[in-house]
């Protein structure tokens, strides 16, 4: 399990499903970048 891989999956997952999840979104890209 590597986090660092999984986050883009998971981030455009909720980009998806929650297109109001953009602030955490973003706060995920920053947290992994």
């Amino acid at each position: 399990f590597r986090l660092h891989e999984m986050l883009p999956r998971l981030a455009r997952a909720m980009m998806l499903c929650r297109p109001h999840a953009e602030p955490v979104l973003r706060r995920a890209t920053n947290f992994s970048g």
